[in-house]
């Protein structure tokens, strides 16, 4: 295609010399009265007028050409026939000046052959002519040859040298776009997913590409030749041992690790790092790719804790029965000798029979982890669910001085699964929320509907929990509390699991606790 366009803007440079040169000669013939001239002239437009025909045909610019070199040539050659005079010799060198600017050596080398026999033939048949030229009359005639030669070039230098530069630029370009490996390289960086950035040996940025900065927030402007912070405080000596591994030649494949946002968030990243060398094998920058896992690291975080869930609900099921019945039978004995007047020790066996309870009460909560929670499987409405489950702990709102703001908006949305076991969740939850505030405090309940989950919100402003409690909160047999199973979470993140949703509970010291729970609509 791009050829096709060169070889159109040569033929038109051709035929804008062609065409002025036969009508300036046709105008001259008809001024001047010469007949033979005329006769030239009008075969020269003759043949225009079949090369417009040619053109206006649609004829391939590579075909066009021939018609037209032939019939210039023809249209000269001619023009000395009808009228042989020295100085039209000169015309024969047009056809070689023009045929050119096609650049082709085995074409160049043949028109100038032609025109060696033009000369030849001329020569053989009016060589008495050319011999008896008048000095007058050669003026005019070597006017008109300087006056074309001087179109010939402001029509080279003005109108095709800067057309032909742009198309050469334009093929030099494409050529290198589809030839380069570099340039294969360079569109993969810049459409790769992952952040990919060059640092120099300073540890500047030298190139980057859009990955880098919709992961780590920052602008290209930003980076480049400066060295932003992409990694929290507590990893600068990891850091420093890291990048000195790297000057000296090592690499890191598949590295995880903490990285930093311009914002100042966390993320966990997968890196690859390598050291760049050029031909001579030395080191001139290094390479880092890093790839954001925060989703897989969450999905296997899913995964790990669904199958322990499922691991401690087959314990539970044969665990609880093989304590619950050997306690049935102590439990009754202990409740006999509690009925007996004449025990001396009654003080001990009470205090058996309370123990033997809370065996039982934990052996319960147990068991609970082995029922599968979506046997009584129904559909119902979680924003009822919810409200029911608020007007139960009102009275303990009222008694602990709690103000519980509610903003549950009107969507009628419909959860398949199992209604009890939703509204264990949100008792369990509820509970820890007034217990942890003890007296006077804000419990806030949100619920918020997206096209294909409903999320819940509930929030605290109590004393919060240390990072080590939120590391064990959902470990079963974890608790804070002195009468506590540490069970109650490990039961609701089941629940929730259970139910194709999430459970997620952020907190810090002295400001509060937020739960977040992600449960999918029934479309």
């Amino acid at each position: 295609m791009k050829n096709s366009t060169v070889v159109h803007s040569r033929n038109m440079f051709i035929i804008l010399f062609f065409v002025p040169s036969v009508i300036v000669h046709l105008f001259m013939s008809y001024y001047l009265g010469f007949s033979s001239e005329m006769i030239a002239a009008l075969f020269g437009l003759f043949i225009v007028t079949v090369l417009f025909v040619f053109y206006k045909s649609g004829m391939n610019s590579l075909t066009f050409r021939i018609p037209l070199i032939i019939g210039y040539i023809l249209y000269i050659f001619i023009t000395n026939l009808l009228n042989p005079d020295l100085v039209q010799l000169f015309y024969l060198i047009f056809p070689v000046a023009l045929v050119a600017v096609y650049n082709i050596t085995w074409l160049n080398v043949l028109i100038t052959l032609i025109t060696g026999i033009e000369v030849f033939v001329l020569f053989y048949l009016f060589s008495p002519i050319y011999r008896s030229v008048d000095e007058a009359q050669l003026l005019p005639n070597i006017a008109f040859i300087f006056s074309m030669a001087v179109v010939l070039c402001l029509l080279y230098t003005f109108r095709i040298t800067p057309f032909w530069n742009t198309i050469f630029k334009e093929n030099k370009k494409m050529n290198v776009l589809l030839t380069s490996k570099e340039c294969y390289l360079d569109l993969f960086i810049e459409h790769s997913e992952d952040a990919i950035v060059m640092f120099d040996l300073d540890q500047n940025i030298v190139a980057m590409n859009p990955a880098f900065e919709k992961m780590y927030g920052w602008k290209r402007e930003e980076c480049m030749g400066r060295a932003p912070r992409l990694f929290p405080s507590s990893e600068d000596s990891i850091i420093a041992e890291r990048t000195q591994n790297l000057l000296d030649g090592k690499s890191f494949h598949f590295l995880r690790t903490k990285e930093m946002r311009k914002d100042g968030t966390i993320f966990n990243a997968e890196l690859t790092l390598a050291p760049i060398y050029d031909v001579d094998k030395k080191l001139v920058a290094t390479s880092f790719i890093a790839r954001d896992i925060t989703l897989k690291l969450q999905a296997e975080q899913f995964q790990i804790d669904t199958e322990k869930l499922k691991a401690i609900g087959e314990i539970a099921a044969s665990v609880a029965h093989e304590v619950r019945n050997p306690m049935t039978a102590i439990s009754g004995f202990v409740q006999m000798m509690n009925n007996d007047p004449a025990n001396q020790y009654r003080a001990y066996t009470e205090i058996m029979y309370n123990e033997i309870n809370r065996v039982d009460l934990i052996v319960s909560e147990f068991l609970a982890l082995a029922k599968p929670n979506l046997k009584k499987c129904t559909e119902f409405y979680i924003e009822k669910s919810l409200l029911d489950v608020l007007s139960i702990f009102e009275t303990e709102f009222i008694t602990r001085s709690i103000f519980c703001d509610v903003r549950i908006p009107k969507n009628n949305a419909i959860i398949k699964g199992n209604e009890d076991g939703m509204k264990q969740v949100f008792i369990n939850i509820l509970k820890n929320a007034c217990e942890a505030l003890v007296k006077n405090g804000v419990i806030t309940v949100v619920v918020t509907f997206q096209d294909d989950t409903v999320s819940i919100f509930i929030s605290d402003d109590g004393p919060g929990m240390d990072p080590e409690t939120i590391d064990n909160l959902f470990e079963p047999f974890y608790t804070t509390k002195t009468e506590g199973t540490g069970l109650g979470m490990l039961i609701t993140k089941k629940i929730i699991v259970d139910q194709g949703g999430t459970i997620t509970v952020n907190s810090k010291i002295n400001h509060g606790t937020e739960t977040t729970i992600i449960l999918p609509l029934n479309k």
